[in-house]
């Protein structure tokens, strides 16, 4: 199935209307036998694979079981039998989610997909795993809602996911506000435009600010930088020194920071400030972690398409690794 041609800024303006329509799909081919598993991997490149790793940071301080996010070709060594693997991958072709997923076959793993189709969409179905269909036709990174919560409904269904989890993120969904995170991301990207761009938060959200950094990167075609507290207290703080008002600090700060966290954050943002830098504080809205999580993502959203209309920038344009892919596929 293929989605017509719409603009990135269509695809965005539409994105909580996709997570509440994701919500209805059904997982084809639920599973039977929900077995306790010893760890889940989650494979999946770009704006595929996001989901998984904002997925595995969520759950990471409550899952009694590991779940990782896998984003090359090596299927870690600690995945076997016991343990479930789902493919993320959006056109179905991506070469390092399959060969990745060959691997977990030949060990004899749970398998599952979320996909538009493709060859991961045909072994799924030849091989009668668990799936969750998207609509294809769309630029990978602009179908989050989709895959993400794709992905959260299969891992509920296998009861990886509590209940209690996929409450929140129903809930998270229904309470999004598109004007305000329209309004909170322009007034970002007012805030960083043309300055070099440092993006932190605490540990656990590493992976949101990565997706906020491969928005800024795919659609408005800029470098930004992205660590975590309170890792960059032991390093990149150091690396401040040669900062100056060149650069803008973006701190994401939530109620579930850890505190001595929080406390890290006012000494460090003193710090940026006495080096010249702008600091600037986003605080998503929300009552639960899981809806801060998806305003934060569609705030995001708009701030990078803010900055590519105001450059000029083709949003949508991924010259580069179309570059890439087609080299690539001559060196087969």
């Amino acid at each position: 199935m293929t989605a017509p041609n719409i603009s990135m800024r269509q695809l965005i303006e539409g994105l909580g209307a996709q997570m509440a329509e994701a919500l209805k799909v059904s997982v084809m081919r639920p599973p039977a036998d929900r077995k306790p598993f010893r760890g889940v991997a989650v494979l999946g490149m770009g704006g595929s694979g996001i989901g998984g790793a904002v997925l595995a940071d969520m759950v990471r301080a409550t899952s009694p079981m590991p779940v990782q996010a896998v984003s090359d070709q090596v299927l870690p060594g600690w995945v076997d039998a016991d343990c479930l693997v789902v493919a993320s991958s959006y056109s179905g072709n991506t070469e390092e989610t399959l060969a990745a997923l060959n691997e977990a076959e030949r060990r004899g793993c749970t398998l599952a997909a979320v996909t538009s189709g493709g060859a991961l969409g045909a072994r799924a179905d030849a091989g009668g795993w668990p799936v969750v269909q998207m609509p294809g036709g769309n630029p990978p990174r602009s179908q989050f809602g989709r895959s993400f919560l794709g992905l959260c409904a299969l891992l509920h269904a296998f009861e990886v996911l509590s209940d209690a989890s996929w409450e929140a993120l129903k809930r998270g969904v229904a309470q999004l506000d598109g004007p305000s995170c329209a309004e909170r991301g322009e007034a970002l990207a007012q805030a960083v435009e043309g300055k070099k761009v440092y993006l932190y938060g605490d540990t656990p959200m590493r992976s949101l600010l990565t997706r906020w950094r491969q928005q800024l990167n795919e659609n408005s075609k800029l470098l930004a930088n992205v660590e975590v507290f309170p890792e960059m207290n032991h390093n990149e703080l150091v690396g401040w020194e040669s900062g100056d008002e060149a650069c803008v600090a973006v701190l994401l700060r939530t109620p579930d920071d850890h505190a001595r966290t929080q406390l890290r954050m006012d000494i460090t943002a003193k710090v940026f400030q006495d080096q010249g830098a702008d600091v600037i504080v986003v605080e998503p809205d929300g009552d639960t972690r899981w809806a801060r999580l998806l305003d934060a993502v569609w705030v995001g959203d708009w701030m990078s398409l803010v900055l590519a209309e105001r450059a000029d920038v083709d949003p949508v344009d991924i010259r580069f690794i179309d570059h890439l892919k087609n080299t690539l596929s001559s060196h087969a």
